[in-house]
């Protein structure tokens, strides 16, 4: 997928019938139950398994806010000027969507209508309370069948790519390739026994000219917070790897977070116009 732009067109899934376009692959049955490519699929979702680590970075408010507008959400300010961007790779073992890789380049944002974070504290502990807003830019995966489901039930831009996760007992790592061209490979440090207890964060995306807005709960044990970390490893040429440069990567993190036993479940979504506030 070479287009870095919010409102783009999405890539078809190469499934068994060749070339499928997701909308006409997918239906809704009713407000708890989709069929998604034959299958039925019904809220909330639960992951079972899942291995995850995550790199956040310090990048340019003003530069993010641009690679965003369309979206009509605003980037929150750690300080001024400064916004947040998480590089994230999730490796879905037990999944009611199968087991696949999946990778995520997400902003920390405010929908419209929401109040400003106070800068530092406020959009710290709005991170790590889970009460601000994900905007998920780009995440690609390497299954079809979660690519249509992610799709069409929550509106996140998914598409089949390369993705690669590995967990060690020291380290993690994710690496995502598009076209065979690098986007970001990164590393988070593993081997605590610290666990978190379930946590409920919304994220965001853009479809079919609507705002989406999901509520997903996380738990896990495994737990790894680490301050700093390894600077990752960006692509010179996929335009996405691009858009990390002018961001300001490669650079170290200002932390890293990886769960080596995670689990989850996701609701159904929210969607209204773009630039419109969410009722809930």
């Amino acid at each position: 997928m070479q287009d870095t732009a919010i409102i783009c067109q999405e890539v078809p899934v190469i499934g068994d019938s060749g070339k499928e376009i997701t909308n006409q692959h997918c239906t809704k049955v009713d407000a708890q139950t989709y069929r998604i490519a034959g299958q039925e699929i019904t809220l909330p979702v639960n992951v079972a398994a899942a291995s995850m680590l995550m790199n956040v970075f310090v990048v340019s408010a003003k530069k993010a806010q641009a690679l965003i507008a369309d979206s009509g959400f605003t980037v929150v300010e750690i300080w001024p000027g400064k916004a947040l961007m998480q590089l994230l790779g999730v490796d879905y073992q037990q999944n009611d969507l199968g087991n696949y890789n999946e990778a995520a380049i997400v902003f920390p944002v405010t929908t419209p209508g929401e109040p400003k974070p106070l800068p530092i504290i406020g959009a710290m502990s709005g991170m790590i309370k889970g009460s601000l807003g994900n905007f998920v830019y780009r995440m690609p995966v390497n299954q079809c069948f979660t690519t249509h489901a992610g799709r069409f039930i929550w509106g996140f831009p998914k598409w089949v790519t390369d993705v690669d996760i590995h967990f060690g007992d020291k380290t993690a790592n994710t690496t995502f390739k598009d076209d065979e061209e690098l986007v970001f490979s990164i590393e988070a440090a593993t081997g605590s026994n610290a666990t978190a207890k379930p946590q409920a964060a919304p994220s965001l995306a853009i479809r079919d000219g609507l705002a989406w807005k999901t509520i997903g709960t996380t738990e896990g044990k495994g737990v790894t917070f680490k301050l700093g970390g390894k600077k990752p490893k960006i692509g010179q040429q996929h335009p996405l790897a691009l858009k990390l440069r002018e961001l300001g990567l490669p650079k170290k993190p200002i932390c890293t977070v990886s769960i080596q036993q995670a689990k989850m479940h996701f609701d159904g979504p929210e969607a209204v116009a773009i630039g419109k506030p969410f009722n809930k």
